[in-house]
Parts: C-alpha cells; structure tokens; sequence
C-alpha cells in the first residue's frame, strides 16, 4: 500500500475539524480578514467602484472570491459571500487545487500531501488572505514549464503567472523565475561557470519566441507600477519600500527549520563540516571567517524594525523578535544560523541537479537567491507569510537526504508539519486577549 495515501485521510480529518473550529470560535474578522471580506462582499454587490485605501494588493481575491459566491449561490448556498463560504474558498485552493498542480510533475523529491501541508502556507487554508491561491497561481506558473516546454505550455504558464499578479504584485519576481527556469531546462549543462552562463545566453537567444510572454508580463507590469506611482495600492505610507536585506536571512532560516526532515543526518553535517573548514582548510576557513563578518554586517546595518513588529503582538514575530532578535550580543549566535541555513538550501537545491528529473543548475540557483532578495528586501515588515513562495517552490525541488529510505523521510516530514500545525492551531484557538482598539477576540498569528 502506498503511505502516501494513509495520511490523506488524516490530513482531511485535520483540515475539516480545523475549519469548523474556526467557523464558531473565530466569528468576527481577523487581522486583515476585515478588509479583504469587506471589499469582497463590496464586489458580491456589483459594486467594483469602491476601493478601501488600506487595501496593499490587486482585487484578485475578490474578483475571485465574487465568482465563487454566485457559483455557491446557484448551489443554494445561503449567504455565499458571508465570512465562512469565503474562508472555505482559500480551503478549496489547499486542499483540491495544489494537489491537482503537483500533478504536473511526477516527481519521487516529495508527497503532494506534504507539500499542502507545509506550515504556513496551511494556516491560510483557513482564513480570507490571498496567500493560498496566490502560491498556488505561482507554483502551477513554475510546474507548467517543467511540464510542458513549448510555446503552448509557455503562454500558459504566463497566463497562470499573470493571474498570479492580481494577488500579489511582487510575484512578477517569481515569473521571471520560471522564464529562467524554462530557459535552463532546455540547454546543455557545462560544468564550469562562464561556459555554462554562456550556453545559458546562446540557449535564451535560440528560445527568443519562447521567452515573449514572460517579456509581455513584465512589460504590463512595467506599465502598471508607472500608472500606479509604485507597487503598492491603497497603504502605501505603512508599506514603503526599503532595504531590508536580513529579510533574506530570515526567510533561508525558517526553511531549514522547517523542512529539517528532509535534510536532518549525518551526511548534511559532513558536508557543511567540509564546506565551512575541513576542506581546503584555510581557504575554507578564511571563507566562513568573511562570510561571518558579511553577515554580521548585514545584521546590523541592513536590519529594519517596522512599527507594526513592536506594536502587534497578535504575530509570533513579535516574540521572536523580542525573545531572540532584540536580545544583546543575539547576532553572534544567529550568524552562524543564518550561514548555515545559506548553505543549506543552496546545498540542497544545488543536490537536486544530481539525484533528480527537476534539474536546478547554479544558475538557475542564483536566480531563485535573487527573485527570493527581490520578494523580500523592499518589504520592511518581519512577516513569514512573505517566505511561502519560496518555501513551497524549495521544497519541491529538493530532495531527501540519505540514511532513510524517502518513503521513511516523508513519512517523518508529514508527521512533523503535523506537528507544528496542530501547536500552532491549539494555541491559536487556546490563548485569547482583547484589544482595546480592536473589537473581539485577539489570537496568535504567524
């Protein structure tokens, strides 16, 4: 019996009490729920006029959203477009519409179950943001190419992108991923570095028409941040650009910790053992020695503490922030984390090229790495939310590190995602507060 399937009915066990629990504890809109609901039942009125200024992305959601209430209408669904028809909207796009992308690409690296299971990305099956279809947009965009290396699968794919943008702007990072990704799976590797970039560029020239409708959703959203004054829509004074490099940082160390299954043993350790200051030894050394400072520089000049950080303790960055971040002489600890996290899922993505059908070339790696710092850097809020993108597609990429079997390591995988999801939900649901400016109950938030 394939064990992937035993943990499908956990998964829906878990998925189906979850929602309900939040049906009837969570009756009032939470955090920013009030206005991505408010907005969309505006849209449920036919009313595609009015805007709330505190809203930072493109109507996608609501557009969506406004389909989805008719179609539940016309089941006779009684107040499709109430809080709790909408919430199961974002529950559709975990648990039927990720798993239908996965299967564009047979792959032995993961579960399906695993990947939509992923904390963070799960905590949002079950509340009206726009991460969950917006990943889902962006990963299909991704798969597409992979699947499908034509100028039909192209358009397709940018089509998928494009949709993908009205959710979140900053996606457009992603699309261009995936051009990149298009072109690197359709060329000739070259084990050095210049002749490979080379074969990269002659590849993209012979792939010119391939690369068009990557070029025209670049250009409209080119288009867009010149009629709009900038990336973001109504907020733009709580959300001003930044640089926020340790944001990187931030996101690489919240991957390793949570995809630790997938890499945890002995091998993983040799490797970053030799890499940091067993292998050449004193270039190693020397190496780790300036990355540290690199890194500690980067710590403390390129470190932005938004007001919203300080002020919401309604979001576990408040604490880590607090509890870890703030603390005195905390960066000498992190900076051997954040280098090891570096390595780790530059490590395990470089791996991939060796031990599996989903090739990610240094190349490609760079791009990742970068449409990762473009994602992130501007952003000067601490918001795990913003690292689902590159989590989700991390995740698919790599693959299992040796000393169990890979039905054993995703065995494990599952079980730990579970894990941290149901500490995450009883607390949420467990530890209640009030505001005095906010109405209801207040919970913890990644």
């Amino acid at each position: 019996m394939d064990l992937a399937l035993l943990t499908v009915p956990v998964f829906g066990t878990i998925c189906a009490t979850i929602f309900n629990k939040v049906s009837v504890h969570v009756t009032q809109p939470f955090i920013d729920e009030i206005f991505h609901l408010r907005q969309c039942q505006t849209y449920c009125r036919h009313d595609f006029l009015n805007w709330d200024d505190k809203i930072t992305t493109p109507p996608g959601l609501y557009i969506l959203g406004t389909v989805y209430s008719h179609i539940l209408h016309a089941f006779g669904v009684r107040d499709s477009c109430g809080q709790t028809a909408l919430r199961s909207l974002n529950l559709v796009a975990g648990a039927v519409a990720l798993p239908l992308v996965l299967s564009l690409v047979k792959s032995p690296n993961f579960w399906k179950i695993n990947v939509v299971s992923l904390p963070i990305l799960f905590t949002y099956y079950f509340l009206f943001y726009t991460d969950a279809w917006s990943t889902v947009l962006v990963v299909a965009c991704t798969l597409m190419v992979i699947r499908h290396r034509s100028l039909q699968g192209t358009i397709v794919a940018n089509l998928l992108g494009f949709a993908s943008l009205w959710f979140r702007q900053t996606n457009i990072a992603w699309i261009a991923f995936a051009g990149l990704l298009m072109v690197d799976i359709r060329r000739k590797k070259h084990p050095r570095f210049w002749k490979d970039a080379f074969s990269f560029i002659e590849q993209a020239l012979r792939d010119w028409y391939l690369l068009i409708p990557f070029a025209l959703n670049g250009l409209v959203f080119a288009a867009f941040v010149k009629i709009n004054g900038g990336i973001t829509f109504g907020d733009k004074e709580n959300h001003q650009m930044s640089l926020h490099v340790v944001q990187i940082f931030y996101c690489l160390t919240f991957m390793a910790f949570i995809t630790a299954p997938v890499w945890v043993g002995k091998a993983t350790l040799r490797s970053y053992t030799k890499f940091a200051i067993s292998g050449n030894k004193y270039m190693n050394v020397a190496a780790t020695f300036l990355a540290y400072v690199i890194i500690r520089y980067v710590i403390q000049n390129y470190t932005v503490v938004h007001p919203f950080l300080l002020a919401d303790n309604r979001h576990y960055t408040f604490y880590i922030y607090r509890k870890i971040l703030s603390r005195p002489y905390a960066e000498f600890l992190l900076v051997p984390v954040y280098h090891f996290s570096a390595w780790l899922v530059a490590h395990l993505l470089i791996m991939t090229s060796t031990k599996s059908t989903l090739s990610f070339s240094p190349l490609l790696l760079l791009g990742f790495f970068v449409s990762m710092a473009i994602t992130l850097v501007p952003s000067p809020l601490f918001e795990p939310r913003y690292y689902i993108v590159p989590l989700v597609l991390f995740r698919i990429f790599i693959c299992p590190a040796p000393g169990l079997t890979r039905n054993q390591r995703h065995m494990c995988e599952f079980l730990w995602y579970t894990l941290i999801n149901m500490v995450f939900f009883i607390v949420f649901f467990s530890y209640e507060f009030t505001w005095v400016s906010e109405p209801g109950v207040q919970r913890i938030i990644w």
